[in-house]
């Protein structure tokens, strides 16, 4: 009886030494982002959402001959005390095409910071020094361009990519 017992228990010990040995190590990357504005100068979104998650437009196609993409309007807070007290505080600039793509068709996007509109490649003045000087509140609007014949049927996807940057 007990040569049945010191083998069972050997050949279970074996058991999970060879099980042991065949588990597979897991790794895992995990994304970290901090931006740390400075006291003097910064644009940042009201909601983290805004420049961690796709932003969807909102489609009316009560009329599906005819949708209609609503502008979308993102809440910013902005501050700039590094430039004095005249002049432009904020310069904005659109780096890049802004649309959205879908197969082959393409819905171009207009971009205004503060009621200013973007120019692709132009630093643009979008905050004035006196506005700035404490923290304000600013939105940022994205409309669609109606193409000529309506939108097109697809799903869109696109980029807005802004610099924000003291004079």
């Amino acid at each position: 009886m007990f040569k049945k017992i010191a083998m069972s228990t050997s050949v279970l010990a074996m058991a999970f030494a060879s099980s042991a040995a065949l588990a597979t190590p897991q790794t895992h990357d995990i994304e970290v982002i901090a931006d740390i504005p400075s006291a003097d100068f910064y644009v940042q979104p009201v909601s983290v959402d805004t420049v961690t998650l796709p932003q969807r437009f909102i489609v009316d196609a009560s009329d599906p001959a005819a949708p209609e993409v609503k502008d979308m309007v993102l809440k910013f807070k902005a501050k700039s005390a590094a430039g004095g007290t005249t002049g432009p505080a904020i310069m904005a600039t659109l780096n890049g095409p802004t649309n959205m793509v879908s197969g082959a068709n393409t819905i171009d996007l207009n971009v205004k910071f503060n009621g200013v509109t973007l120019v692709d490649g132009a630093p643009t003045s979008v905050v004035d020094a006196d506005a700035a000087v404490s923290e304000m509140n600013a939105d940022m609007e994205v409309s669609a361009v109606k193409p000529g014949g309506g939108y097109p049927e697809g799903n869109y996807r696109g980029n807005v990519n802004v610099t924000f940057d003291a004079p």
